[in-house]
């Protein structure tokens, strides 16, 4: 029996060596906790390079991790460490503040390990560095928002314009035959009509592609322009409440929270059915907080996976601004849709 036993553990001896070595010689970081997350039992050293902090320091208060979550990212990541990682399926992004005030973003996988009797007791995963990734992905988006707000800037002075000048002719033409041609005139007049609406149609294309300037409280000046043109002519009405402190300086966190209000807009009338649409901004403490109300008749779930696209690109546009991405069902029915970060700048 010794010998067996013996045996066993030269076997594994290598393995665990093998694995030290791969851990070690890897950018990402490997971790490993109990269930409870009070033991940290390995950490890879690549934790110090991401971190700057020693692994040592991990081992001796495994809740100096949860300390160094950004504090806007620190709620979500310490409800999905006790759940999630436990169930299976820990998929989460969050921000890092290493001790020098640098900031990096980290993507954090994780699955439990069961002994042989099924019981959860080990939670094993892999820290990855994505500052990098981060970056580019907001060049990217910034690049299609300046493209986007290119194309309007170019749709509004150019056809509509155009659009405008044919309108203005039209009606001359048709002033001038009122008396010589009557009939004309009418058939002129409903020319008029159908360029009055497509100049309506290609103006406000325009200012969804560039909403008015969106720094100062422009956010709040675009956010009740673009309202006014969700409720004109539809059963949908669209109202805004925008607190006189709200103000978004950062040109880029303003762009994202108004495309985040044009998509949850969108997809309460389009997936949920909506017929009543509240959109508010308004400071709380250091935060400003995006907040987008609709009554549906259909849950955030209800049409799946169409749903789900628009649901992540707010998320996303939500994590570029640096901020949190909170949807939660209303009580009376409908959803709210929250986007809440801490404002940069006076």
């Amino acid at each position: 029996m010794l010998t067996q036993i013996h045996k066993q553990t030269e076997e594994v001896r290598p393995n665990e060596q093998s694995f030290c070595q791969l851990a070690e010689s890897i950018g990402a970081v490997f971790w490993m906790t109990d269930p409870g997350k009070t033991r940290m039992i390995y950490v890879s050293p690549g934790y110090e390079k991401v971190w700057g902090r020693s692994c040592a320091s991990l081992y001796e208060s495994p809740a100096a991790w949860l300390d160094s979550v950004h504090p806007e990212d620190r709620h979500r990541f310490e409800e999905a460490a006790f759940t999630t990682q436990v169930e299976g399926g820990y998929y989460e992004e969050y921000r890092i503040m290493r001790p020098d005030g640098t900031i990096r973003w980290i993507h954090d996988r994780a699955f439990p390990i069961r002994d042989k009797d099924g019981e959860i007791f080990r939670i094993a995963g892999i820290a990855e560095d994505i500052t990098e990734r981060k970056r580019l992905e907001q060049e990217v988006i910034e690049m299609s928002d300046r493209e986007q707000c290119r194309l309007g800037q170019h749709l509004h002075d150019g056809i509509c314009q155009e659009l405008v000048s044919i309108a203005f002719a039209t009606d001359l033409l048709r002033r001038d035959l009122v008396a010589k041609s009557p009939p004309e005139a009418v058939r002129v007049a409903r020319i008029t009509t159908l360029l009055d609406n497509a100049i309506t149609q290609a103006r406000n294309l325009s200012h969804a592609l560039c909403p008015v300037n969106l720094t100062g409280n422009g956010l709040g000046v675009a956010l009740r322009e673009f309202a006014t043109s969700m409720s004109r002519g539809s059963q949908v009405v669209c109202e805004v409440d925008c607190a006189e402190g709200a103000i978004v300086r950062d040109h880029a966190v303003a762009t994202h929270l108004y495309r985040i209000a044009q998509e949850a807009v969108q997809n309460a009338i389009k997936h949920a059915e909506a017929t009543r649409i509240q959109i508010a901004l308004f400071q709380e403490g250091e935060n400003i907080r995006l907040r987008v109300s609709d009554n549906g008749r259909k849950t955030a779930k209800a049409d799946g996976q169409v749903f789900e696209t628009g649901l992540n690109i707010m998320r996303y546009r939500a994590g570029m601004a640096g901020g949190g991405f909170e949807i939660e069902a209303r009580p009376d029915g409908g959803t709210t849709i929250s986007c809440n970060f801490r404002r940069k700048g006076g």
